[in-house]
Formats: C-alpha cells, structure tokens, sequence
C-alpha cells in the first residue's frame, strides 16, 4: 500500500473473487515525481499519509466444533424439567470460542441459555456477529439454568446442544423424552420416590370395584401402594377425586389420603353421601400433573326417603295423610319426583299417586279409603334414579295401615 499525502492521488476498489468474498483495497500516491521518483513530503500533523475506518465487518472462518467433557444437573436426572431447571456443561473449543447452549424440542431450536458473558454476546438484532475477533472463552463450565416457560409443555423429545460463536454445534444430552412443565412439581412424593408403582383399592370386604350402599350406610376403602417389585411406599400422598353421578356435575379434589409405614391407608367415608366415581392417583413428585399410578372405584347410593302416615287404622270414606322428605342432596332445581305406592302384604306393589317435592325435599298428598275392610295395606314412597339427581333408585321403609 502506498503512502497518502497532501496532493496525492487515492483510489479506492472494491474488489471479489470467484468464491463470492469481497475486499476494500486503498492506494495512496504521492505527487512530486521527478522522472525516477516519487517525492513525498511529511505533514506535521498527519505524518506522510493516514487511513480511518469508521466501520468494517469480518468474516472468520471456523470450522471446529466444541468439544462437551461432562454434562450433569437436574435436566439430565429429573423426568419432569419444570421452573428453572439446572443443567451443568463442561466444554471447550479451539476456535471463536464456547457460546451458548441451545436446546431443541422436537426437532426445532426452542430456546438458547448463553454461557459467558460480553463480549460473548451478539450485537443486537443479529446471531453472530461479535466486538472481538475471539469473542467467547475458550473453556466453559458451571450450573446454568434452562427457563422451561420458553418451552412447550406436554412429552416432548428433548436434545441439548453446546455451540460455538461460529455455529457449530454438539450434542451434549439427548435426545430424550422429558415432561416439560411451566411449574415446579414439587419434592418427591413417598419413601421410595419411584417411576412405576403399584396402587391396590377395594371397599373393605369386597374385591370389587363397584359398591352399592343405602343412603345411611358408611362404605370404607382399603388400599395400599407399593413398587413394582411389592415394596411398600411410605409417607405417599394419594390425590382423591371425587365426580358426582348427576348431569354436568364438576370433579373436585378432597383432602389426600397418606399412606402409612406399610404402605397402607384407609377411609371410612361420612353417611348420606350421593353415588359418585371415586379417583384415586400416586404421583412421583407432590405436584405432578401426571399420575404414576391411578385406580378407580365406583360408589352407588341408594336415594334416601321419609315417609309418615298420619294415621294407623282407617274406616271407609276416611283419609290418611302422607308426609315425607326426600333427604339426599343435592336436591333437582324443580323438586324431586316421588311415587307413592301401595300393595296388600305380599303382593306386586302399585302406584296410586306421583308428586313432587318443594326444593327442600318436603311433599304431601292424601289418600281416601273407598271401600270397607277388614284390610290391610302397606304404603311406600320411592324415588327414580334420574339424570339431574346423584342417586339410584330408593324407597322409604314401608309403612302400615288396616281399615276396618
């Protein structure tokens, strides 16, 4: 390159050769030429002759990957990643230096966690582009924390991979399935914590899942969590859903039942409760939205009924009164449907009247003796299972009455 003074001639080219680069290339020519020689002369303030550029791009090439020497953390141990989740990296790389981690979800880059700080960072709006000819260290290693909110929730095929300032990646864990979540799941749950377990649930003195009860009985469950190989699970919550048998009824969650030293637990349910689908569910960690190990059991309840008459013996062309409540709750917007009915001892019964209830389950009718005696009836209330009401089909006790 020449050099450049007061009344010299510049010219400036940009050049490319057949690989698509391109270069500036700058000469400089002094004036004074005397027929051999260029003569140049100094300026005091300048020198003989100065260049500035104010801004300049360059490409380096690289094309050596980084090398990973250890991996460790909670996302290479834990099935769930949830919240920040920790992931340890040692790696190295021989050229601009070790980057970032990247970590990909199904096949696609779904979130980047730097590993150094500037000037290993990119210039804003742009992937590579550095202040530093070697931007990044040559060595890395630490904790750092993989941000799972950026990640799609669900099962996904996980892969982390370490990149260098160039681009360059590899692989450093993965690919691999991991449940993604945007929550922490918690401690574990249990003594021994597990992956595959066992839940065993039966209503005590009976092997099968379904049960049906009258409305005043107290039903109770037995059961009991182990591992795969039989080993009981200790101090384990069990999630408890609870779905009511009526139409568009919600699920709700009741307190968790706890298993015991041997891996047992019981629950003595409370009386007068409606049919319901019973869920029961072991989770590996406290707050996992995915269940280990799920039984269900179903509970049928027969609809409880009062029913009063208000006399014991009639004569022809008497009355008697029939007061009852429908007792289960919850009670039908409308009322409930109740069928009064009566049969001689014995016989088929029949019925000779249907009301309704008030919303608090109360109903009234009367029924007059037409004929004379000597007779004896027996009267019942019954109530239809229904698709807005949580019971089976039930009847009040019978009640009796002569007429003479």
């Amino acid at each position: 390159m020449g050099l450049f003074a007061p009344g010299a001639v510049t010219r400036r080219e940009l050049r490319g050769d057949a690989q698509g680069r391109e270069w500036l290339s700058v000469r400089a020519i002094c004036s004074g030429y005397s027929g051999t020689e260029w003569t140049c002369t100094p300026d005091a303030a300048r020198g003989v002759a100065s260049f500035t550029i104010h801004r300049a791009v360059f490409t380096l090439e690289d094309r050596d990957s980084p090398i990973v020497n250890a991996v460790s953390g909670d996302a290479v141990t834990n099935d769930v990643w949830a919240g920040p989740t920790g992931i340890s990296v040692g790696a190295s790389d021989a050229g601009g230096g070790v980057y970032r981690l990247a970590i990909e979800v199904d096949g696609k880059i779904g979130s980047h966690v730097n590993l150094a700080d500037a000037p290993c960072r990119a210039w804003p709006g742009t992937e590579r582009t550095f202040m530093a000819p070697k931007p990044c260290p040559s060595t890395v290693g630490g904790l750092h924390r993989i941000d799972t909110t950026t990640l799609p929730e669900g099962v996904h095929t996980v892969r982390v991979l370490v990149e260098d300032a160039a681009g360059n990646q590899t692989t450093a864990y993965g690919p691999t399935t991991k449940r993604i979540r945007h929550t922490d799941p918690g401690p574990n749950n249990g003594i021994p914590s597990v992956d595959q377990a066992r839940l065993h649930v039966n209503w005590e003195g009976r092997e099968s899942d379904a049960r049906t009860i009258k409305f005043d009985q107290r039903p109770v469950l037995k059961g009991k969590l182990t591992t795969a190989t039989g080993q009981p699970i200790r101090d384990a919550v069990i999630r408890t859903t609870i779905k009511r048998s009526a139409r568009n009824s919600p699920s709700f969650e009741r307190t968790p039942l706890k298993t015991d030293e041997e891996g047992r637990f019981r629950w003595k349910m409370p009386k007068r409760i409606s049919s319901r689908t019973l869920t029961f569910a072991y989770h590996q960690r406290v707050r996992d939205d995915v269940p280990i190990a799920v039984r269900k059991m179903r509970l049928t309840v027969k609809a409880g009924i009062k029913l009063k008459l208000s006399r014991k013996t009639a004569r022809r062309g008497q009355s008697v009164r029939l007061t009852g409540t429908v007792v289960g709750r919850p009670m039908p917007a409308g009322g409930k449907v109740v069928e009064l009915q009566a049969r001689d001892p014995g016989k088929k019964w029949i019925t000779f009247r249907t009301v309704r209830s008030k919303k608090n389950g109360k109903f009234a009718t009367t029924y007059r003796f037409r004929n004379a005696g000597p007779a004896k009836f027996q009267m019942r209330a019954r109530a239809r299972k229904a698709g807005d009401y949580p019971y089976a089909t039930g009847v009040s006790p019978t009640r009796t009455i002569r007429v003479r």
